[in-house]
């Protein structure tokens, strides 16, 4: 009998810490969800800006007025929330169509459509044909990477049937762009873009999807990790909870990739001793977005010539490596004499990577540096918003300019 009595007395402590472990779970997952409710009255994301495919895209037929640097004017966004006019999918007979890819210096928010540099490229083009007519697309998103305009491209832009596609890299965050962990934030809520990654050197064109607080795919991808992040970004747009964490889930990902990289570094070659000593995980964050960037470039230009289209790159500088490169040799040797890191800075490392890179590839490429920094020598006349950074209403003509006496000189339109 003692021994009964006493199994029965040591199991109801037992069953009470079960019973308690239970409850407490329970009011745990309860309270969860009335966060998670209220949360879904305060948080509101502006699901006309996300695009399952891209991450983010224009609102389709936006419209209001702005404000850069004291220039006020309209800016409207067409049905397929691009910065153009609007343009039919079948290509009309007897026309050459340019499809431009890019960021923000494609859709060029800073002026009006008609002062873009893709709508004076298009006018300039029909000014000088000799009755064929030409079409220039826009498709440019701000923020959007090498790895979203190839996903644009594969998805919607080839339904245009152009005849020519121009990527217009900017070479100030294109990089940055294209490895994982990339997002835009709308009304406190980050989306964050697929990208592509290099699996055991190879680019897996297959894209991939960013959750937060997992590590993305770099070096060796997994089919279980794949799943898991598709699972999980799942839940993110899903879960107010999983999106206010986010930024502490993503203090993480700086293990991995340092994102923080000045548009200077871009400029300095990676086996630069001092550099590689100075910035040793930026110098393989750089290393490894330059790897990418290329690979995509290639599938890119793949899918364009399966189109029997054609592929050109077109490089974009920042405003302060142009405003540097349009100084007088003394003012440079006194502003490196300021600061010393310029000397190990090559302004032409870029276009030299990329024909290096894409060499056997049949790849034209426009660098815009050398006719920007000579334009500014001649007129002395700004080029860029002097805060926002972008070109101005004269920056964006004198590109179309250069685009189109490039496309005359360098292209056999056939249209």
């Amino acid at each position: 009998m003692g021994t009964k009595i006493g199994s029965a007395s040591t199991s109801k402590p037992k069953n009470y810490l079960i019973i308690n472990i239970i409850v407490s779970f329970g009011a745990v997952i309860a309270a969860l969800l009335v966060l998670e409710i209220g949360l879904h009255w305060l948080i509101r994301p502006d699901t006309t800006r996300y695009s399952a495919v891209t991450g983010w895209r224009g609102r389709a037929n936006e419209f209001k007025l702005l404000d850069t640097d004291g220039y006020e004017h309209p800016f409207q966004l067409n049905s397929l929330g691009m910065h153009d006019t609007e343009h039919p999918l079948a290509k009309p007979p007897n026309t050459y169509r340019i499809l431009m890819l890019g960021d923000s210096f494609t859709e060029a928010r800073q002026v009006t459509e008609p002062q873009t540099s893709h709508q004076i490229l298009e006018d300039l083009l029909n000014a000088s044909s000799q009755g064929e007519q030409y079409s220039v697309i826009s498709a440019g998103v701000p923020a959007w990477g090498t790895g979203q305009q190839l996903l644009y491209y594969q998805s919607e832009g080839r339904l245009f049937q152009p005849d020519l596609v121009l990527l217009m890299f900017y070479i100030g965050n294109d990089l940055n762009d294209n490895i994982p962990v990339h997002s835009v934030t709308f009304d406190d809520v980050a989306y964050y873009s697929p990208y592509f990654p290099l699996c055991d050197g190879r680019l897996d064109t297959q894209p991939w999807v960013y959750a937060p607080g997992l590590k993305p795919a770099v070096g060796t991808c997994s089919p279980f990790q794949k799943i898991l992040a598709e699972n999980l970004h799942r839940l993110y747009l899903n879960s107010r909870i999983y999106m206010l964490l986010s930024p502490l889930f993503n203090r993480w990902q700086s293990y991995h990739f340092n994102k923080d990289l000045p548009n200077i570094h871009m400029y300095v070659p990676l086996d630069n001793e001092t550099f590689r000593q100075q910035f040793p995980r930026e110098n393989e964050t750089i290393a490894y977005a330059w790897d990418v960037t290329f690979e995509t470039i290639k599938r890119l230009q793949q899918e364009v010539e399966a189109d029997d289209a054609e592929l050109a790159v077109v490089l974009i500088d920042s405003a302060d490596v142009i405003d540097l490169m349009a100084l007088s040799p003394t003012e440079q040797e006194a502003r490196r004499q300021a600061m010393p890191y310029l000397a190990m800075t090559q302004p032409d490392l870029p276009e030299a990577k990329f024909r290096r890179a894409l060499a056997g590839h049949q790849l034209d490429i426009l660098n815009l540096q050398p006719e920007l920094v000579s334009y500014i020598n001649q007129t002395n006349e700004p080029l860029y918003f002097p805060h926002d950074k972008h070109w101005n209403i004269l920056g964006n003509r004198v590109v179309a300019g250069i685009l189109h006496d490039w496309l005359q000189n360098k292209l056999t339109v056939e249209p």
